[in-house]
């Protein structure tokens, strides 16, 4: 097949030393993040957490640096995905893994299983503070996100919720959070939207360790 014009323009780059050998037209479209697990004391609530990882990273969880989330099967243990990786962990660790490079491509069309613990609901403002009243049934959870879908850059297939709550104690006060696990898959729609979320996470609560999407090709 005769090569065009662009692709011999292409090659004459590359063997310049003008673009990295690696390139071609086809390259999709990636995020580029790490990843790493963080154990703390098994009685470390969500809160703690944050407040051990937040000087790490030098920005609360959810201004566009890290996301956290807790491990459902290990008390104390928190999952962290970043944009650049720490330099060392938090100084209260009891152990912590080397974050760990993951490319995700994120080229339209693509197809994700997806899961996402998030807290949203009817949002009010009193005396300057947002207060979340978090939806009630799980029909308004899948109802929001399929509504949100565009601007969040995905187009949903299939979506299930599961609803729960977060209970903990810090420093001598309880607190009880509403939220739903999302799960199912999506395709993306729009790449640029899809990387804000992934970076910035959904919802309300991501100092909670709430709000980080995580997919699986």
């Amino acid at each position: 097949m005769k090569e065009s014009v662009h692709e011999r323009v292409r090659l004459a780059q590359i063997r310049s030393g003008a673009l990295p050998v690696g390139f071609t037209k086809l390259d999709l479209p990636t995020l580029d993040t790490f990843e790493t697990a963080v154990t703390f004391d098994s009685r470390c609530d969500p809160l703690t957490a944050h407040s051990e990882l937040s000087p790490v990273f030098g920005q609360p969880a959810g201004s566009g640096r890290f996301l956290f989330c807790a491990d459902s099967s290990v008390p104390g243990r928190y999952w962290v995905r970043s944009v650049v990786p720490w330099v060392a962990p938090p100084a209260s660790a009891i152990s912590a893994l080397d974050p760990k490079r993951v490319v995700t491509q994120l080229a339209s069309g693509l197809m994700y299983h997806f899961s996402l613990a998030v807290c949203v609901g009817e949002t009010t403002i009193v005396d300057g503070h947002k207060h979340v009243l978090p939806f009630k049934y799980s029909a308004q959870w899948e109802n929001w996100f399929n509504k949100s879908s565009e601007d969040f850059g995905v187009r949903p297939l299939m979506v299930s919720v599961m609803q729960r709550n977060l209970r903990f104690n810090h420093q001598g006060a309880g607190y009880r959070i509403d939220y739903a696990i999302l799960e199912g898959a999506l395709e993306v729609a729009d790449t640029d939207r899809l990387i804000r979320r992934l970076l910035r996470g959904f919802g309300s609560h991501r100092r909670l360790g709430l709000g980080m999407l995580k997919l699986q090709s």
